[in-house]
């Protein structure tokens, strides 16, 4: 069997990923989650400007114990934005991140919720 070690430039080849994610409407908020193994959750930049949503995710190339026989995880930073518009409150979008899994929530401006409107009997 011949084996080979990718050397540190072809492990980091600069690629970028589209993370798989899966979007849900709350009503009040809209929530996130994206699959982004690998990532360290100080290397993840979650940003909010003019209605768009921006993950991005700095990945390192991981070390292995011992000689790496096959290597077939590519290594890249990860990379999505959402268009949302207006109606959301930026100031106050919450992130998580563990078990390789960012969930972000997005809370939208209490101005745009629906409200129910009290009738009185006159």
């Amino acid at each position: 069997m011949t084996t080979r070690t990718a050397s540190p430039d072809e492990r980091c080849s600069g690629l970028t990923f589209r993370p798989n994610c899966d979007v849900s409407d709350r009503g009040d908020e809209v929530v996130f989650v994206a699959d982004m193994p690998g990532a360290r959750a100080d290397t993840i930049d979650v940003t909010f400007e003019d209605g768009v949503l921006s993950l991005h995710a700095a990945v390192t190339p991981r070390e292995l114990p011992g000689r790496a026989v096959r290597q077939e995880y590519g290594i890249g930073d990860y990379r999505r934005s959402f268009r949302l518009g207006e109606g959301f409150d930026g100031a106050r979008i919450a992130a998580d991140y563990a078990r390789g899994v960012l969930t972000v929530r997005v809370p939208r401006l209490a101005a745009v919720l629906p409200r129910r409107v009290e009738v009185r009997a006159g």
